[in-house]
């Protein structure tokens, strides 16, 4: 079964946008790490989003995808990624963590 996830580009200019943010608000000391911290984020993402629990987006979510999922990256950071899905295709279209004013419609979830 092979998976196909996407990512639409207002996401990828996100993650540009992270590295930058990572780097220059003194997250990490070197932009090679900011660099790496946000290709696990694509990484774990493409590789579990088939396997992981697929949430019903929140009314103010579904502009950007009918579902999302979630996963940490440290113990202080949970990721989300709302998406549209078909088969095994995914198209992710929007990005956010636990410290968007986005995620405040989620905690009650889990």
């Amino acid at each position: 079964m092979e998976i196909a996830v996407n990512f639409h580009p207002s996401v990828l200019l996100y993650f540009n946008q992270l590295i930058d943010d990572l780097f220059y608000d003194g997250y990490f000391s070197h932009k090679e790490s900011a660099l790496n911290y946000v290709s696990k984020i694509i990484y774990n993402v493409e590789r579990t989003i088939h396997n992981k629990k697929h949430y019903t987006a929140p009314n103010s979510l579904l502009k950007f995808g009918k579902y999302y999922i979630h996963f940490n990256m440290n113990p202080n950071t949970t990721w989300y990624f709302v998406f549209e899905k078909s088969n095994n295709r995914y198209l992710i279209s929007y990005v956010f963590n636990n410290y968007s004013t986005e995620a405040k419609d989620l905690n009650y979830r889990f």
